[in-house]
């Protein structure tokens, strides 16, 4: 028999794998997703706000920024009182595509929770939380917030193969 810590691993393996299926039929990458959100929550940020609110680098912030810009995601704006910041705004199309992609990304949640009562939804999301805040009293993780610790967990980038 299975144990419940494979399980988990294994459902979240699969969703997440059908979350980035979800993310390329938009266009999407996981990093400009998230990007997408906090601009439409949030307004018009400068870059380097953007960068340490998705806790990214400014470079590497600038270069997701210009695959957005390219692809009419997002749109740079002249700060109205400070002339020399650049606000960063998702755009009419930016939000078509996160719309669309929040769409699929309900009707993915359906599907996982199919046969699955509202009553042991809740039970599960209750011992889900009690599960992290056991992970989070761990001492390497005193002190940080969910995104920090979510970036230290992040598994190492593979280097790119040159043809």
């Amino acid at each position: 028999m299975e144990s419940g810590f494979m399980l988990i691993q294994q459902v979240a393996h699969l969703a997440k794998y059908q979350t980035l299926k979800e993310m390329e039929s938009c266009g999407l990458k996981p990093n400009q997703a998230g990007i997408l959100v906090v601009l439409r929550s949030e307004g018009g940020l400068s870059q380097k706000e953007l960068a340490k609110r998705m806790g990214v680098t400014p470079p590497s912030m600038t270069a997701a920024l210009k695959k957005m810009e390219k692809q009419g995601y997002v749109l740079r704006e002249q700060d109205e009182k400070d002339q020399r910041i650049t606000r960063i705004r998702i755009s009419d199309q930016g939000i078509e595509c996160l719309n669309g992609f929040q769409h699929m990304m309900r009707n993915l949640e359906k599907r996982l929770y199919e046969g699955i009562s509202a009553e042991e939804r809740q039970e599960m999301k209750e011992t889900l939380l009690k599960m992290r805040e056991n992970v989070l009293r761990y001492k390497e993780f005193q002190g940080m917030d969910m995104c920090e610790i979510m970036e230290k967990t992040r598994p190492p980038k593979m280097p790119e193969k040159s043809i």
